[in-house]
């Protein structure tokens, strides 16, 4: 079992959040699809639950502002660091934009919430008492996170300057798509082009993978939920994996690894 439980080197996605109208109805969705529980955290953190999995934490969940119309139901990658602050800064200076400034969370950590140049947005966590996701790559776990972008040569370099991304081209006929790396280790997740074929609406935005055990299944178990299949199963080098969207709209993506077994 992936246990992590130590600090995620800087750029890694570390962890992933979602944000929606009915945070009950979205605790039933991924429960029931995840097999997550949920844990309420005090009053003052202004109701944001925590998903656990085998009782480690995976993700997090929160109900939009119902005051605030330019929040949509969506999730929200998080990309570890050592200083928010410094991070922010460099994300500035590289065309980044920010909607929340850095600001400590409790004592759990301090973040920050923006946009790259392309309009993709995306989340700044430096952890303290939480430092992120810890199971990952497990059915019901983050797997892997990446950018899709609109301006796919100004994402690359925008990471590239904030996050030093090694990037490898892997892309091919007419896909533009490479594969982030920090110095000496593995991948740690992916930039891509959106594909023309896309609508023309899909803006720039982080996409997030959870494991399952089969993707044909859990795609088939969206559909029941509630939520729909935006991108039937198919099958990559990687794994097999979906496109899907809960119930209020928010996408996301579930990928079969390619060990993983089929029930």
């Amino acid at each position: 079992m992936p246990v992590h439980e130590e600090a995620f080197p800087p750029g890694t996605p570390c962890w992933a959040d979602v944000m929606v109208d009915d945070l009950d109805r979205a605790r039933d969705f991924y429960g029931s699809l995840f097999g997550w529980t949920f844990h309420d955290l005090p009053p003052e953190a202004g109701g944001y639950v925590m998903a656990r999995k085998d009782d480690h934490v995976v993700a997090g969940a929160m109900a939009k502002n119902p005051n605030d119309p330019s929040q949509v139901s969506a999730w929200t990658v998080y990309l570890a660091t050592d200083d928010v602050d410094a991070a922010a800064d460099r994300a500035r200076a590289a065309g980044g934009v920010f909607f929340l400034e850095p600001m400590d969370v409790l004592q759990v950590g301090r973040i920050a919430v923006g946009a790259d140049p392309a309009g993709a947005a995306y989340g700044l966590w430096q952890g303290r008492e939480h430092t992120g996701a810890d199971l990952v790559g497990e059915p019901g776990a983050l797997c892997w996170a990446e950018s899709m972008s609109r301006d796919y040569e100004a994402s690359k370099a925008f990471y590239s300057e904030v996050f030093d991304f090694r990037l490898s081209e892997i892309g091919e006929g007419g896909f533009q798509y490479s594969v982030a790396t920090l110095e000496g280790g593995a991948p740690i997740g992916g930039i891509g082009a959106i594909p023309a074929a896309a609508p023309a609406d899909v803006p720039s935005h982080w996409m997030v993978y959870f494991a399952v055990p089969d993707a044909d299944a859990a795609a088939d178990r969206v559909t029941a939920l509630g939520g729909s299949v935006r991108q039937e199963p198919f099958d990559t080098p990687y794994g097999r994996m979906a496109l899907v969207a809960g119930p209020q709209g928010e996408t996301f993506s579930i990928m079969q690894l390619p060990d993983a077994p089929t029930d």
